[in-house]
């Protein structure tokens, strides 16, 4: 009888480690979402994966992708290229119905962060005051230059930079 009220506790303690919590799920379908995004973006628009990043700590959410893109872009491309990608990013994230069913809002646009660090098709660090970084973070769009160290070339937020692709 001993042997059986263990085995059923044994049973029971490895099960209840086999179920996953809520967070789990919601980590794995995001996980899911970033690489689908990281192969859909680079076939789309020759984006190379180079990383991500997350952060649940409240008041400073985000959910970063990083890219190397290789081809040297003018500022109108860059503001493109990077606002496509959060777009896209943000898209796949509020149109997965398992993952809108484990949180309370859409995810906004300002929990998206975008890197694309660009070089020339030989690999080679692009020459200032040529754009090195695109940059997208809390609603604000960075182009930096690496000179000795890198420079920031222009800042505009996030509605600016949309108001400036609608116009063009």
């Amino acid at each position: 009888m001993r042997f059986v009220n263990l085995s059923i506790i044994v049973v029971l303690f490895f099960c209840s480690g086999c179920s996953k919590t809520e967070y789990e799920k919601k980590r794995n379908l995001e996980n899911k979402i970033i690489g689908q995004t990281w192969r859909q973006l680079e076939k789309e628009k020759n984006l190379v994966p180079l990383g991500e990043g997350k952060s649940i700590t409240p008041g400073s959410e985000y959910i970063g992708l990083y890219f190397q893109y290789f081809n040297p872009v003018t500022m109108e491309e860059a503001r493109e290229l990077v606002i496509y990608a959060a777009e896209t990013l943000l898209h796949n994230l509020n149109s997965n119905e398992k993952l809108n069913e484990s949180i309370d809002k859409p995810y906004p646009v300002s929990w998206i962060e975008i890197r694309i660090h660009v070089y020339n098709p030989d690999y080679s660090n692009i020459q200032p005051p040529g754009i090195s970084i695109i940059h997208l973070k809390r609603n604000t769009l960075t182009y930096l230059t690496e000179e000795k160290r890198f420079e920031i070339i222009h800042k505009e937020t996030y509605e600016e930079a949309l108001e400036k692709l609608k116009n063009n």
